[in-house]
């Protein structure tokens, strides 16, 4: 990383710190609680992104999977009568192993991730309307793990896979080949599904629309604005982490002043925007 990535990083921490400040001062102790638990599924899903893209394989599908994982697990514990752990578990495998088949894919016919992971999302999407039959899948009891720990598994996964991405030789293997295309689709599936099991314990319910569009977007934020670039040769260590925080915060900050939907949208397309100008500094500055 150079000396300018390291900057930006620091900068996001500055504005972290002072966002966690304002919600303390501005709201209960429990609101932060809560915005935590908000930002732990979807940032899963923004490692799982991240991965794929340093990797060379953009995974458009981590929203849909997560949703779709959600499903399976709570399908699992209700239907089957499963451990929650016992289920996250076994969608993991298959998560794991759906991505290995798109990534064999993808390297044998030379396709576009993108373009094989969306269409992978739209499949996915079709699998949860199906397997919940349209309505609410609610867990028995409420979540057995406490909803900050799955943030603090995202922050753990978020900042070690930035510190390892940093040594050459991994990055040098894992960037291109069969082995970027098959790391980069498996692991984003597996890491989109434990975002799943996280949503699913907040919410307590799987849902027939699981916000796919909308999770994958917040992803692409957060990834962007954390300062790692889409053609994967320049990645971040904490600033994933950081950008998840922010976005978080501030999608915690307008619900609380009743704020339309749509804000929050517009407020990730703007990110993106300002992800991607800061992207291209960052290159040139480097260069």
């Amino acid at each position: 990383m150079t000396k300018w990535q390291w900057a930006w990083e620091g900068a996001l921490g500055v504005i972290a710190v002072l966002a966690v400040g304002t919600v303390l001062v501005t709201a209960p102790l429990q609101h932060l609680v809560n915005v935590l638990a908000l930002a732990a599924p979807l940032g899963l899903a923004a490692v799982a992104l991240s991965l794929s893209v340093r990797t060379g394989t953009p995974n458009l599908a981590v929203g849909a999977v997560s949703a779709l994982s959600g499903g399976l697990v709570a399908m699992a514990v209700v239907e089957y009568e499963l451990s929650p752990a016992a289920g996250v578990l076994l969608v993991l495998v298959l998560a794991a192993f759906a991505g290995l088949v798109l990534g064999a894919f993808t390297v044998l016919v030379n396709a576009p991730s993108w373009a094989v992971t969306l269409t992978a999302a739209l499949v996915c999407e079709a699998l949860l309307v199906m397997i919940t039959g349209g309505s609410v899948i609610v867990l028995p009891s409420g979540s057995p793990f406490p909803l900050v720990a799955g943030f603090v598994v995202f922050a753990v996964l978020s900042v070690a896979g930035g510190a390892f991405w940093l040594n050459r030789n991994v990055r040098e293997r894992l960037s291109k080949g069969w082995a970027g295309g098959l790391l980069g689709l498996a692991g984003s599936n597996a890491l989109a599904a434990l975002g799943g099991f996280a949503f699913l314990m907040r919410l307590g319910a799987a849902q027939p629309s699981g916000q796919g569009v909308f999770t994958v977007v917040f992803a692409l934020a957060a990834v962007v604005l954390g300062g790692t670039s889409l053609n994967g040769e320049r990645g971040a260590v904490a600033g994933t982490l950081l950008a998840v925080l922010i976005l978080a915060i501030v999608q915690g900050q307008l619900i609380l002043m009743n704020a339309p939907s749509y804000a929050y949208m517009l407020v990730l397309g703007a990110v993106v925007a300002l992800g991607l100008t800061v992207s291209r500094l960052l290159d040139a500055l480097r260069d």
